[in-house]
């Protein structure tokens, strides 16, 4: 054993990240805990120029210059709150406080899903111009939609599985003539184009289920006429008085929406922010162990995992740059401890 071993003081830290911005004399302007954050570290790296001596035949270095410092930084956060995806993802953080919406503008797309502008939503009603849609309730009883409340969308029954409730077509086109066909030719005033649904009802005669309150897929079309994929080839099928509505007919949203955060990503510029760490030194008797980042940005968050089997995760990775208004010490972070 050597004479000259001494005690060694090991170290595995835990503790608390806050953040908070700067103001003028480089103070915090408050901090604020992130949360859990599984790991914490700055990098410290430097560029060098090495000259060469050519006096001595061995070309040996005699000047090592460090032409850059460069401090990064890096945590990685498990608190999937709003204000700090706001940070990791250089974005605008809006609080949007509990209130009801009227009339909200969106179009009807048969067999798929429109989103409503907030999410955490009761009370919808949903109307084609004065007349209200019927919500699904079973699949033995026409609907218009089913509504996800919890994440502010609406899915539009194409009739597939349940007819829909013949109300969908109220304020629709009038058709003025049908011709039954492998293809169904349908006489029309429209706008739509191929691939496009129409919601049909209204039709007479022994077959008319066949197009009544269900939506087709329509093959071709011209301004005065629509072919749809539905075969009725054969069948018994009138005028009657119908009506037809289109994928992206005009609709309304009336709603009450609870409380919101909405982070809009990559909308900020660069903003400058302070850091402090207030640690625990878990191998030494959770003695204190404080660093203070002075000046600090952040750039984007380069993944943010969205479905996994996990804890989600992401980082905040960015430059520690050298802070002018430390009149003392360090221009770029300092760490307090015990030993």
């Amino acid at each position: 054993m050597s004479t000259f071993d001494g005690n060694n003081h090991y170290y595995s830290g835990q503790g608390v990240v806050m953040i908070g911005g700067r103001d003028a004399s480089g103070k915090p302007t408050g901090l604020e805990p992130v949360g859990n954050v599984t790991d914490l570290k700055l990098s410290v790296a430097t560029t060098s120029l090495e000259h060469k001596e050519s006096e001595s035949g061995q070309r040996g270095i005699d000047l090592r210059l460090t032409t850059e410092t460069k401090v990064t930084l890096s945590a990685t956060l498990e608190n999937f709150v709003a204000k700090n995806l706001a940070i990791a993802l250089r974005g605008d953080l809006t609080a949007k406080a509990g209130a009801a919406v009227t009339a909200e503008p969106a179009k009807v797309y048969f067999g798929k899903i429109v989103p409503l502008k907030f999410v955490s939503v009761s009370g919808l009603v949903v109307k084609r111009g004065a007349n209200t849609l019927v919500e699904y309730t079973d699949d033995l009883t026409p609907y218009d939609y089913k509504a996800n409340l919890a994440a502010g969308s609406v899915l539009f029954n194409d009739g597939s599985v349940t007819a829909l409730d013949s109300g969908a077509a109220t304020g629709g086109v009038v058709p003025s003539a049908v011709t039954v066909g492998a293809d169904t030719t349908i006489t029309v005033a429209n706008t739509a184009v191929a691939g496009d649904k129409v919601i049909l009802s209204g039709f007479a005669g022994a077959d008319a289920a066949l197009l009544n309150d269900k939506a087709h897929i329509i093959v071709s079309a011209t301004p005065t006429g629509i072919v749809v994929e539905t075969d009725t080839l054969g069948k018994t099928i009138t005028i009657g008085t119908p009506l037809a509505v289109f994928d992206g007919a005009a609709i309304t949203f009336d709603y009450t929406y609870a409380g919101q955060n909405i982070v809009n990503a990559l909308t900020s510029g660069t903003k400058e922010r302070y850091l402090r760490f207030e640690g625990l030194n878990t191998a030494d008797d959770l003695s204190p162990v404080v660093v203070e980042v002075f000046k600090f940005v952040v750039d984007p968050t380069k993944d943010l995992s969205l479905i996994g089997d996990g804890i989600a995760q992401f980082v905040l990775e960015g430059n520690v740059l050298a802070d002018n208004l430390q009149s003392a010490g360090s221009k770029y972070f300092k760490q307090t401890q015990l030993r």
